[in-house]
């Protein structure tokens, strides 16, 4: 009996050992890759990849080094040869992990970076500093991926910067087949950020590193640079190169994300509604080549409300229908879900009269009064031209009766008239966000609110 279920239990342990790795292997494939530029065993020719000291912690002197700055900052003394600035990893925030990691808020993907020099080092001492920054060369600097990393990806950011003012570099992006991509880089000085094409500030305004271990006044930047991929490729190696000479460009990080999808919000259905209706619209999500996983969606709507004052309208309101779907390997057709807009209808009308009526039945009535003391027994004639004239003066006030009564909402007005834009964004369960669409497309439905 014993030997009996051992053997029952050997299959059903190697089963749920399948099952497990290959979840590991499909949540793993959803998340970002971050590129270890310190490898030597891959990455730029079995070489390291790093060939300047560029990172330190406050207080770490690192004189007589080939630093980021090239050492044009102070006039060097004995023995030293120049004076170079870095990075302080205390102003970046990078973690103390090995290897020290780094996400930015401003773009919400993790970085991993070379290691950081803790000890004062250089010629005056008998530590030799780390080298763990990129620095671009005329030749290029060919970072090739591991066999097991060349696979589909949709983005390439790099964390990099230019010193000693703003320079011109080329980052080329090679496949598996088929020609490269070729993309020309402003590179900005890391203390004026420049707004070159596909750059942006990834961390701003820190403090940068002298090489006596002091901060720098300048408030300085660490840049974004990210391309999009051809997703239907598989990626094989990133290069890059110093186009201008000056030796003053650098890389510090490398994340590649993994492929993602688009959302198609369609044409809403009517596009035009009364308020109080109702408009639908068929949400389509787009999975690039190789993207497997659920994305949980989400709309809103903006203007949030057009009112005056705001307190007397009513917002409209979105919902998703289902409020995820999930992309399985093999898909051969896009998920789809149903996206309601609803507008909010008035409170209901009510007549009111306006106090200029009352007024008017007032003043006539109160002469025909006073008319009227006057008036004996005698005066019969009199009472019947005062009849005519008081009929009259009603039938006029019939007449005028319209022109002094309004039909008004009482309290809140619905969903004031104009044009309301619903975007529909998504995450997936790796905190995957959608890429940006395509020409022609877009992820914003608009509904037109008309007057009731």
């Amino acid at each position: 009996m014993i030997t009996k279920r051992n053997s029952l239990a050997m299959p059903f342990l190697l089963l749920t050992a399948i099952v497990f790795v290959l979840s590991f292997t499909a949540s793993a494939h959803a998340q970002e890759v971050q590129v270890d530029l310190s490898s030597t065993s891959d990455l730029c020719g079995g070489q390291e990849c790093f060939n300047v000291a560029g990172l330190f912690t406050t207080g770490t002197q690192f004189l007589g080094t080939n630093g980021m700055d090239d050492g044009n900052n102070c006039t060097p003394t004995a023995p030293y040869t120049n004076c170079p600035d870095a990075y302080s990893s205390n102003q970046l925030g990078l973690s103390s992990t090995t290897p020290p990691t780094l996400t930015p808020p401003s773009l919400n993907v993790p970085f991993s970076f070379g290691p950081v020099n803790t000890a004062n080092c250089g010629p005056s001492t008998s530590t030799a500093c780390t080298v763990d920054v990129v620095n671009l060369t005329t030749s290029g600097v060919e970072i090739t991926l591991p066999t097991a990393e060349q696979t589909i990806y949709s983005t390439l950011i790099m964390l990099g910067t230019a010193v000693n003012g703003h320079h011109s570099g080329q980052v080329t992006i090679g496949y598996t087949t088929g020609a490269p991509d070729v993309f020309a880089q402003g590179f900005s000085d890391w203390c004026s950020f420049g707004g070159n094409q596909y750059e942006s500030v990834a961390v701003g305004g820190i403090k940068r590193i002298n090489s006596d271990g002091t901060l720098n006044g300048a408030n300085c930047n660490v840049y974004a640079y990210t391309y999009p991929l051809d997703y239907t490729r598989s990626l094989q190696s990133i290069t890059l190169t110093d186009k201008d000479g000056s030796g003053a460009m650098f890389g510090l990080a490398i994340t590649l994300k993994p492929p993602t999808y688009t959302i198609d919000g369609g044409i809403a259905n009517p596009t035009s509604v009364a308020s109080g209706s109702m408009s639908t619209a068929t949400v389509t999500v787009n999975p690039q080549p190789g993207y497997v996983g659920t994305v949980t969606l989400s709309c809103s709507i903006s203007p949030t409300i057009i009112g005056d004052p705001p307190s007397a309208a009513t917002a409209p309101s979105c919902s998703l229908s289902p409020s995820s779907v999930t992309v399985t390997a093999g898909e051969t057709s896009a998920p789809t879900t149903t996206l309601t807009f609803m507008s909010a209808a008035p409170a209901s009308s009510a007549v009111r009269v306006s106090t200029r009526l009352f007024y008017a039945f007032l003043l006539p009535v109160s002469g025909l009064a006073l008319f009227g003391l006057g008036v004996g027994p005698r005066g019969a004639r009199r009472k019947r031209w005062m009849g005519f004239w008081f009929i009259g003066i009603l039938l006029a006030l019939l007449i005028l009766t319209p022109a002094c009564v309004s039909r008004v909402h009482e309290g809140n007005v619905g969903t004031p008239p104009g044009q309301y834009s619903i975007a529909v964004t998504g995450v997936d369960t790796n905190g995957l966000s959608q890429a940006s669409n395509p020409a022609g497309t877009s992820n914003v439905v608009t509904v037109n609110v008309t007057d009731n």
